[in-house]
């Protein structure tokens, strides 16, 4: 009897695994079938900060969970494009719980770097904005596993407006018997609701028609918001080496003047091609 005891065991385990594999199958399809997956809806996007480097996007989702039971949030990955090329990546933790037939609000936060935008130029010089795709994945812990939920929006965002510089003066005096001074002054205007930061500047600066002087990373000042800034610009020139347009106003008269460069504001190359005429004093 006692060697008929295991062969009877095994017999029963036998026969009684396919009954419980099919209880366990039953059990996940009837999971299955209860359980109702949440959605993701897209409620807006706003701009909490934009400057001459970029501008800081902020996307709000809603997560909607239609179940008798909580849920969890796993984590968000996230992505911004331009023209198809990702220029920023991001993720968050999870933990945020998911109320039984509630919703749960999801936010990200992604910066757009205007170095990274094409013909950057082009779209601010002519008040532009610039068109971006964001993209992601919303996890969520279920009791069937992660399940990930798509989160896509294409959209677009203003540029700043370039500050635009104007000579306001270009005074010639006499400084030796060999060099004059030619003390230049540049407005700069920033109709922007944020500061111009300090940058530099680079120019060629040309007398009746002939460039007598160039300079590189010139220090450019800040601007405040919806200001106007100033730079003084002294310049030492030969009187030889520049020749009659300059002499002509180190005795009085005048002389065709022209500014041409580029100054460097953030990540936006500004053009500079600036006319006028330089005075004797």
């Amino acid at each position: 009897m006692s060697r008929r005891l295991p062969r009877l065991a095994l017999l029963a385990a036998l026969v009684a695994a396919p009954l419980l594999l099919d209880g366990c199958a039953a059990v996940n399809e009837l999971a299955r079938s209860a359980f109702r997956p949440p959605t993701l809806a897209f409620q807006g996007v706003s701009v909490s900060a934009l400057d001459f480097d970029g501008a800081t996007l902020v996307f709000d989702y809603r997560l909607h969970n239609p179940n008798g039971f909580g849920l969890a949030l796993a984590g968000v990955q996230y992505w911004l494009q331009l023209e198809g090329r990702v220029v920023t990546r991001g993720s968050l933790q999870g933990g945020l719980t998911i109320p039984a037939a509630g919703d749960a609000p999801v936010r990200f936060t992604a910066r757009l770097p205007f170095a990274e935008v094409p013909r950057l130029l082009e779209l601010v010089a002519r008040g532009g904005q610039v068109a971006y795709a964001a993209g992601g994945v919303v996890s969520v812990r279920t009791p069937l596993g992660l399940l990930d939920l798509p989160a896509e929006h294409a959209g677009q965002v203003d540029l700043p407006r370039l500050p635009a510089f104007r000579l306001a003066s270009a005074r010639v005096r006499l400084a030796s018997l060999t060099e004059a001074e030619l003390e230049l002054t540049l407005l700069v205007d920033n109709q922007n609701p944020f500061p111009v930061p300090p940058g530099e500047f680079s120019y060629a600066l040309a007398l009746g028609g002939e460039v007598v002087a160039t300079s590189e990373g010139e220090v450019l000042g800040g601007v405040a918001a919806r200001s106007q800034g100033r730079i003084t610009i002294p310049v030492r020139l030969s009187l030889l080496g520049a020749g009659r347009a300059l002499a002509a106003a180190v005795r009085g008269g005048s002389a065709d003047l022209r500014i041409t460069g580029q100054a460097k504001v953030g990540a936006l190359p500004v053009p500079l091609d600036l006319q006028g005429k330089a005075v004797g004093r």
